[in-house]
C-alpha cells in the first residue's frame, strides 16, 4: 500500500489549496503518531521489534491492541486461533529476548501483568517456569524461541501477515482512484491495439495477433511485495492458507521446496485459474469479514445489483429442504439448579463458564464442561434482569431489577463492586432492562427504566471507576421511550441500540449525538447481536421479523429481512444468538425449542431443531469450539439444555 504516502501529500495539498490550515494541522499531529506507520508493513514490524528490545511491554501490548481492534477482530471466526497463535508468538519473543540480555526484572513483570490473560492457556502452561530455569535457551520446552532461525521465521510471518491483510482489507474509493484509471487507461490502450490488428486483418495483411503466452506461477508473498491487484477469490484464498499455517507453527518461507514447473504444467494451473475467473469477479474479497452485500463495491454483479434493497424472505422450514446430516447432536444434559423461570444465560467469551439468573433472585456461575459443575451461587434480594461478560473471560456486570449494578469475578467468587442507587443517583427506583459492554473493557452502558414515572435512561460507565461518565436521550419519542437491547461497534466509540418503539438508533458515545435512526420493526426490538466482522448486525421485533443491517451503509432499510413464526420476544429475554461464524443462528421458538438456521440469501434454511423444553423458553445462547458448538437454551420452569453439537 505504498500509495497511501501519496494520498496523504494530495490530502495536504487539497487542506493547503481551500486555506484549512486548522484542520492541517490536525492532520500533521495526527500522522505524527499514527500507529499503522502510513501502513509501511516493514516500519510496523521494525516498531514492534523496537519495544522488544526496549522491554517495553506496555507499549508493545497497545500496538498489537491497536491492531486487533482495528483489523484482526473484523476476521472471520475461523482465523481467530491463527491471530492468537502470532500473538502468542509476539510475547513468547518479547521473553527470550528479556532472559537473553539478563533482564530478569522484566521477566517478573510480564508475569505480574500478564498472568491474569494468559492464565488457562494452554500453550502457556509450562511457561510459567520460565523464572525459576537457570538455562531455559537449553531447555527443549524454551529452547527453540531463542534460536535466530525461530525469531527469523516469527517476523517474516508477522511481515506477511500483515502485507495480507492489508491488501485485502476494503479501501476508501480515494484509494482505488489510481488503480480504476491506470486500469482504464490499459483497457483503452490494449482496446486501440485490437482495433489496428482487425483492421490490418481486414485489409488482407498478413499480420496476426499476438498470442498471449503462459504466465510463470510466482510466489503468493512475492505478488504482496509488487503489490498487485488480484481477485477476491485470490486474496481469500491467500489469506486462508496462510493463518492456517500459522495456527500449525511459524512458518519458513513460501518459496522454500517449490520446484519449478514445465511449460504443459503451468498452462495446466492458467486454464484451471481461468475457469474459476468468473466466480471470482462476484466478490471484491472474500475472507475479510465482511460478506458480499455488507461492503461497499464499485462494480456489481447483475445477481448482486437485484438482491440490494429491503428484502421479505420466508423461512424454508420443508424438512426436506433441511440439511440436518450437516449437523450432528453429540449429546444433551440438563441443569436444573434454579427452581423458576430463567431470566439471563450467557456464556463468557471463551465458552468455559455460563452466568444464569432467575425470577427469585438466584445468580450461579458454572461449567458447562467437561462435567457440569457448579462454580458459585448467590442468592439476591430481587432478580438479577441483565448480565454482560467481558473480554477478559472470568470478569462479568449484572444489573438487578431494584436498579444495582454489580461487577464480579467469577474465578474468586466475589463481587468486586457495586452500585446501589441513594437518593440522588440516577438509577434511584429504576430497573436494569439491558447491558453491554465495549471490546476495549473500558465501558459498559445500561438502560435503567423507572416504570412508575415512565421514564428511561441510556447510561455509560468506566468500568474501572464505576463512575457514570454520559446520560444520553435516544431522541425524541417520549420519556418512556427505552432501549431494550445495545451493542458496541469494534472500537466502543458507537453504541448501536434497539429500541422499543421498533427504531435502531445509532449513537456516538464521546458526544451523545445520535447519528442515525432506522425504523425497522413494526414494535419493539426484542434482540440485537453484531457479527463478528464488526459492520453487520442483526435485530429482532415483536413482529417477529429477523433484519440484517450494515452499519457502515446510509440507507436506513434493513438489507435482508426474514419472518419468523411464534418465537420469544419478551423485553430483555435472550430471542437469538448468532454463531461466530455469522453463517447461522439460533433462535428460541417459544414452546418449540430451539431452532438452528443457516443464513442465506434467500431466507433462513433450517439446519437442526432442538426440542425438549416443555414450557416458554425464556433465553438461548452458544459458545464453539474447534469443532463443536454447544447450546444453551433455557425455560420458565428453570431447567436449561446444554445441547453439544458437531457443526459442519
Amino acid at each position: 500500500m505504498a500509495h497511501i504516502q501519496l494520498l496523504d501529500e494530495l490530502v495536504r495539498e487539497y487542506l493547503l489549496f481551500r486555506g484549512f490550515t486548522i484542520t492541517l494541522k490536525s492532520f500533521d499531529a495526527e500522522l505524527k503518531v499514527d500507529k499503522d506507520r502510513g501502513f509501511r508493513v516493514d516500519r510496523i514490524v521494525d516498531q514492534f521489534v523496537i519495544f522488544i528490545n526496549n522491554y517495553d511491554l506496555q507499549s508493545l501490548r497497545d500496538l498489537w491492541t491497536h491492531f486487533d481492534q482495528k483489523i484482526f477482530s473484523k476476521l472471520e471466526y475461523e482465523f481467530i486461533p491463527g491471530v492468537r497463535k502470532l500473538e502468542s508468538s509476539l510475547l513468547k519473543f518479547y521473553l527470550a529476548n528479556a532472559i537473553a540480555n539478563n533482564k530478569s526484572e522484566k521477566v517478573v513483570e510480564f508475569f505480574n501483568k500478564m498472568t491474569p490473560e494468559i492464565q488457562g492457556h494452554p500453550e502457556w502452561k509450562d511457561w510459567f517456569t520460565l523464572p525459576f530455569i537457570k538455562s531455559p535457551e537449553d531447555h527443549p520446552v524454551f529452547s527453540v524461541h531463542f534460536t535466530k532461525q525461530w525469531q527469523d521465521a516469527f517476523l517474516v510471518s508477522l511481515h506477511n501477515f500483515l502485507a495480507i491483510m492489508y491488501q485485502v482489507m476494503p479501501q476508501p474509493v480515494l484509494a482505488s482512484y489510481e488503480e480504476e484509471a491506470t486500469k482504464l487507461r490499459r483497457l483503452q490502450e490494449e482496446n486501440e491495439a485490437l482495433k489496428h490488428k482487425l483492421s490490418a486483418l481486414g485489409q488482407g495483411s498478413n499480420i496476426v495477433p499476438d498470442a498471449v503466452p503462459p504466465m510463470d506461477i510466482m510466489d503468493d508473498f512475492y505478488i504482496i511485495a509488487q503489490e498487485t491487484p488480484s481477485s477476491g477469490e485470490s486474496q481469500g484464498r491467500i489469506l486462508k492458507n496462510f493463518i492456517r499455517t500459522i495456527g500449525g507453527g511459524i512458518p519458513t518461507s513460501p518459496i522454500l521446496g517449490r520446484k519449478p514447473q514445465s511449460h504443459d504444467e503451468s498452462s495446466g494451473v492458467q486454464k484451471h485459474h481461468s475457469s474459476k475467473r468468473s466466480h471470482a469477479s462476484q466478490a471484491s474479497w472474500i475472507k475479510y469479514g465482511n460478506s458480499a452485500e455488507s461492503v461497499p463495491k464499485r462494480s456489481l454483479s447483475l445477481d448482486s445489483r437485484s438482491r440490494k434493497g429491503h428484502r421479505d424472505l420466508s423461512i424454508e422450514n420443508d424438512k426436506k429442504n433441511a440439511k440436518n446430516d450437516n449437523f450432528l447432536m453429540l449429546s444433551q444434559e440438563q441443569m436444573s439448579e434454579h427452581k423458576v423461570a430463567i431470566i439471563q444465560c450467557k456464556f463468557n467469551v471463551n465458552g468455559t463458564l455460563v452466568a444464569s439468573s432467575d425470577s427469585d433472585g438466584v445468580l450461579k456461575v458454572w461449567s458447562p464442561s467437561p462435567t457440569l459443575s457448579i462454580i458459585s451461587s448467590f442468592h439476591f434480594s430481587t432478580p438479577i434482569t441483565a448480565l454482560c461478560w467481558l473480554k477478559s473471560e472470568r470478569f462479568f456486570l449484572s444489573g438487578s431489577l431494584d436498579g444495582i449494578l454489580r461487577f464480579h469475578d467469577a474465578k474468586d467468587n466475589k463481587i468486586i463492586w457495586e452500585l446501589i442507587p441513594d437518593g440522588t443517583s440516577v438509577l434511584k427506583d429504576s430497573k436494569i432492562v439491558t447491558l453491554c459492554c465495549n471490546h476495549t473493557e473500558r465501558h459498559f452502558a445500561c438502560t435503567a427504566l423507572n416504570e412508575a414515572k415512565k421514564e428511561a435512561k441510556l447510561l455509560v460507565y468506566d468500568i474501572k471507576t464505576h463512575k457514570l461518565e454520559q446520560a444520553y436521550s435516544v431522541g425524541e419519542g417520549g420519556p418512556d421511550l427505552t432501549v431494550n437491547c445495545a451493542v458496541f461497534n469494534h472500537n466502543g466509540s458507537l453504541l448501536i441500540a434497539g429500541c422499543s418503539d421498533g427504531t435502531v438508533r445509532i449513537l456516538d458515545i464521546r458526544n451523545g449525538d445520535c447519528l442515525q435512526k432506522r425504523l425497522v420493526h413494526d414494535g419493539p426490538i426484542a434482540g440485537l447481536d453484531i457479527a463478528q466482522d464488526h459492520n453487520t448486525f442483526y435485530t429482532f421485533g415483536s413482529d417477529h421479523k429477523l433484519c440484517r443491517h450494515n452499519l457502515a451503509q446510509l440507507n436506513p432499510e434493513p438489507v435482508w429481512t426474514a419472518t419468523l413464526p411464534s418465537c420469544s420476544t419478551q423485553h430483555g429475554a435472550q430471542c437469538f444468538s448468532l454463531h461466530q461464524n455469522g453463517k447461522h443462528v439460533l433462535i428460541a421458538c417459544g414452546e418449540n425449542g430451539t431452532n438452528i438456521y443457516q443464513i442465506t440469501n434467500c431466507g433462513l434454511q433450517l439446519m437442526l431443531h432442538l426440542r425438549d423444553h416443555k414450557s416458554l423458553l425464556t433465553a438461548c445462547d452458544w459458545s464453539t469450539a474447534n469443532q463443536c458448538a454447544t447450546c444453551l437454551s433455557a425455560a420458565s420452569d428453570g431447567i436449561i439444555r446444554i445441547s453439544t453439537i458437531l457443526t459442519p
